[in-house]
């Protein structure tokens, strides 16, 4: 682009000052309203480098576009994990079939941190329970944890199924799963 500007520059430069054999003395530029008079050339050179700029902006902001619509493509919330526990396994299973690598990867890695996160509150809960007296233990606060662990060992099993089955599809792309397992 550089280049460009400085060669139509250099051209109309040289197209200006002429290429006769004689030697004259420069004449002053015209000056109308004030202004100096500027070359055809020139003018034509600055209008063409405003075109070719403000073609540049508009193919940077498309660009800047499709690069915003491929992350939000590639980017997989936990809420959008943690909503895949209520649809059975065959639908997981179809939608998986349709992804390609770069999607399948970014779920893979949302669903190992969601996992990693519910094992470390199971863990919380257990020894929460663990350390409460056994008077509590049977009492109302022992219900309500037993109530929360079971619903966090049901939520980490269905988990396990749902991340077992992108595993199996990324395992089938020839990706190497050492950094998927938990």
């Amino acid at each position: 682009m550089k280049q460009v500007v400085f060669c139509a520059l250099a051209t109309g430069l040289v197209l200006s000052a002429g290429c006769s054999k004689k030697e004259e003395k420069p004449s002053a530029p015209a000056v109308s309203a004030g202004k100096p008079a500027v070359p055809p050339v020139v003018s034509q050179v600055t209008g063409k480098v405003a075109a070719v700029t403000a073609q540049a902006q508009a193919a940077t902001k498309e660009v800047a576009q499709k690069v915003e619509a491929v992350k939000s493509a590639l980017t997989v919330k936990p809420d959008q994990v943690m909503a895949e526990l209520n649809q059975p396994i065959a639908d997981i299973k179809t939608k998986v079939a349709s992804l390609g690598q770069p999607e399948l990867l970014a779920y893979a890695n949302t669903y190992k941190t969601v996992l990693l996160e519910k094992k470390d509150q199971l863990a919380s809960l257990t020894s929460s329970l663990k350390g409460l007296p056994m008077a509590d233990m049977l009492g109302e606060k022992g219900i309500a944890l037993k109530n929360q662990v079971s619903q966090y060992t049901a939520q980490l099993a269905g988990l396990k199924e749902r991340y077992g089955v992108y595993l199996d599809k990324l395992k089938a792309l020839g990706v190497n799963l050492s950094a998927f397992g938990l």
